[in-house]
């Protein structure tokens, strides 16, 4: 009967164990996720504080963070089954291309997966700063017709540079996944 007993707290604590990794293991995902999408709008910000802070109104870095969240997990998937392929394809050159010696190749995933992700946010701030200086330009050009297309009534056309910023991020994105 003791030994019953004593099988049936292991198997609890084993479970209970692994279910706490498990949502350790989503916490941590999503965590690393906002992490990148901060530093992501960290470097949108540095890049043109004029744009962001236009695109993003009050309280422009939360609401940049909050926006691109979902985009960085999004990141962070597609690099990890690219990892997972590329290392499927060719174990012994994955570990060697991404592995460091001191770990003997163990962290090779992860450096691929980061490595990956900070290739696709680099990528973002500057489809961020390339919107920001085509608004820019067509604003220089003629900013009457600019705040007329970009511009809402109710703000009589302040808001059209962050409107026009954002809308040419968007069809950027738009265009990349089509």
């Amino acid at each position: 009967m003791r030994k019953i007993a004593i099988i049936a707290g292991a198997t609890a604590s084993v479970a209970l164990v692994s279910a706490s990794l498990a949502i350790a293991g989503n916490a941590t995902s999503a965590e690393h996720a906002k992490n990148l999408a901060a530093k992501e709008c960290h470097r949108q910000k540095k890049a043109d504080e004029g744009a962001f802070k236009a695109t993003y109104g009050n309280h422009a870095m939360r609401n940049c963070i909050q926006g691109t969240t979902d985009e960085a997990q999004a990141d962070l998937k597609n690099s990890a089954q690219e990892c997972r392929d590329e290392r499927d394809a060719d174990p012994a050159g994955f570990q060697e291309t991404w592995g460091t010696e001191q770990s003997q190749g163990r962290n090779a995933f992860g450096k691929c997966v980061s490595s990956k992700a900070r290739e696709e946010m680099k990528q973002d701030v500057e489809e961020f700063q390339n919107a920001a200086q085509e608004c820019r330009d067509e604003r220089d050009a003629d900013a009457d017709a600019f705040r007329e297309t970009y511009g809402t009534e109710h703000s009589r056309g302040k808001n059209a540079f962050g409107k026009c910023v954002s809308s040419k991020v968007k069809h950027s994105e738009d265009d990349t996944t089509s």
